[in-house]
Formats: structure tokens, C-alpha cells, sequence
């Protein structure tokens, strides 16, 4: 059994070679740390890092922590706060580039609730995102194919170059998450979920197929392909296939 889940891994994350034309490849790692403080408190704290471009350029990377209380056997609720900085490639009408990073600030509150059906386990996540972003003074040239492409494309009066400055930006995402996980062994436990991005509408989608690895109750590892649609033109983003690792160590 563990070598045919291993298999189906295997042909999952050779079947992100034949995306779509126009669709983005991304690798995403992440470390977590979580304790169990009693039977109703958990704290968890975390790093991540994400590549886009077909993985050869970073995309993020960020740090966080999160509180968790469970109210009764099937109702939990968490609180987190992350710091994260992206790696920011705007494009103005006037072929005017801005390539930096900028970070931003997030926190989330979030209610969930599971039910256990013999070994399937079903779980609904509410959560509210807030994230602010704060003003950015950088440095715009002009694009390749523009007759100035390299040079500066900001300036003042006196003709010396400046910073344009991208606003402040606050916003607040309403995240709805659908999970299915099965206890195949007392060591593999795959799932799959699907989740929405909704502001003033739907944002985007994101579908996740993969599997938990424990090793003993302290140390975990996780695997997991996921395709990222995006709905809204608003959206900075683009539609993506995904490899997601990640391990985790309990105390």
C-alpha cells in the first residue's frame, strides 16, 4: 500500500510538466514548530520560502506565529501573525519598472471545525486575513524595448532622478477551506482540500492533493501538489502549478 501512495506521488508531481501554456511552476518550502501547551492551548511558529518563474526566482519569504485554543473536541479557534517580504516586479502603461522587495504585515483569525468518520477525518476552515502593506519608495527604469530601457524614469524639476513612491495598502480576505484527510497507516495520512480567496468576489481557488509523513509523534514531513487558479484581473499573481514541502517537529 505505502509503495502504490508513493507511485501516485510520483506521477502527481511529474504531471506538472504538461501545465497549460502561460501557467507559472512554483516550489514551496517550509520549517514549522509547534507545542502543545495543554489539552485546549498549542502555539506554532514558522518559516517559509517560495520560488516562482519555474522555481528560479524567489517570491516570498516569511516568518510567523500562531496561537490555537480547542473549545471542545471538534471546534478550534487560532489567531497568527505574519512578517512577510516579497519580491515585487511592477510594470507601469509608460514600460516603467519597479523590480524590489517590500514586506508587509498579516494576521488572521480563524475558526475550524472536524469530524472523524472511522479513519476520514472532514474539516471546514473560516478565516479572516488582514494584510497591510506599507508605502515603498523605490527606484523605476525604463523597460527592455523602450528606446531609454535601463535608465532611470523618474525625475525632478531639476532634472536629477527620484523615487516613486507605491501607497500604503491595506486588505482584508475572507478564506473558506474544504479538507478531506485519510489515515491510511499510523505514518501516512493523505488529503486533498480545496480553498477560496474572496474580497468583494472570488479572488481566486487553490487545489491541494498530498500526503503527511510521520515519522513518530515529533517529527513530520509533508508533500503536496497544488494548482492555483486565479479568478480576479485584479490579482498580482498568476495561474500556477505548485510542489509544497514542509516538515514539522512537535514538542
Amino acid at each position: 500500500m505505502e509503495r502504490s501512495l508513493v507511485f501516485a506521488i510520483a506521477l502527481l508531481l511529474l504531471s506538472t510538466t504538461a501545465r497549460a501554456e502561460g501557467d507559472d511552476f512554483g516550489l514551496w518550502s517550509e520549517v514549522n514548530v509547534e507545542k502543545k501547551i495543554d489539552s485546549h492551548w498549542d502555539v506554532a511558529a514558522g518559516a517559509e520560502l517560495r520560488l516562482r518563474d519555474n522555481a528560479n526566482e524567489i517570491q516570498r519569504w516569511s516568518a510567523g506565529l500562531d496561537v490555537s485554543y480547542k473549545i471542545s473536541k471538534w471546534l478550534k479557534i487560532s489567531a497568527g501573525y505574519s512578517l512577510l517580504s516579497d519580491n515585487n516586479y511592477k510594470v507601469s502603461t509608460k514600460q516603467k519598472v519597479a523590480d524590489y522587495y517590500g514586506q508587509r504585515h498579516r494576521f488572521n483569525l480563524s475558526l475550524t471545525g472536524s469530524k472523524d468518520f472511522g479513519r476520514l477525518s472532514l474539516s471546514l476552515r473560516e478565516r479572516w486575513q488582514y494584510t497591510y502593506r506599507p508605502a515603498k519608495s523605490v527606484w523605476r527604469h525604463y523597460a527592455e524595448g523602450h528606446q531609454f530601457a535601463g535608465q532611470y524614469a523618474d525625475f525632478d524639476d531639476d532634472g536629477e532622478p527620484t523615487k516613486h513612491t507605491f501607497d500604503g495598502k491595506a486588505k482584508n480576505v475572507w478564506r473558506n477551506r474544504l479538507q478531506l484527510k485519510y489515515k491510511l497507516t499510523k505514518q501516512w495520512r493523505p488529503y486533498a482540500n480545496a480553498e477560496s480567496y474572496t474580497t468583494k468576489g472570488l479572488e481566486k481557488m487553490r487545489y491541494s492533493l498530498g500526503t503527511e509523513f510521520r515519522i513518530n509523534k515529533q517529527h513530520s514531513f509533508d508533500v503536496k501538489y497544488l494548482f492555483q487558479d486565479i479568478r480576479s484581473n485584479d490579482n498580482d499573481e498568476t495561474d500556477s502549478h505548485i510542489i509544497g514541502l514542509g516538515y514539522t517537529y512537535k514538542f
